[in-house]
């Protein structure tokens, strides 16, 4: 799924703040109750994430189809990334409105370098 991108503030598992481009979509996923959310930052000043590195993801299952897909967490103390499997959350369908939490969070995977 894409649309819409936004370049917002990536927090490296080394502290340090980055410039990711990702779908706006991502950095609104939410729950419906407005409880998880990214919390996160426009990108101003900082430099891009380096190449090599792989963004922290989390994975979630569209409870109604079984779809899976996964999103960008934007800073690994977000609740979107602490937050247990089975956590109800909205993620944005194509050409439908959604109004309900429609999806679970599944897994996670952390950030990884490769040496390039």
């Amino acid at each position: 799924m894409s649309g819409p991108a936004i370049k917002a503030v990536y927090t490296g598992d080394n502290g340090t703040a980055y410039s990711v481009s990702l779908p706006q979509w991502e950095y609104d996923v939410s729950d419906h109750a407005a409880a998880l959310t990214q919390g996160g930052t426009p990108a101003t000043t900082q430099p891009n994430l380096p190449k090599g590195v792989r963004r922290r993801r989390r994975y979630y299952r569209i409870t109604a189809t079984g779809v899976e897909g996964s999103f960008t967490v934007l800073d690994s103390t977000s609740n979107l990334w602490t937050s247990a499997v089975g956590t109800a959350i909205q993620i944005p369908l194509f050409n439908s409105a959604v109004a309900a939490n429609n999806a679970t969070l599944r897994g996670r995977t952390g950030e990884r370098t490769k040496a390039i």
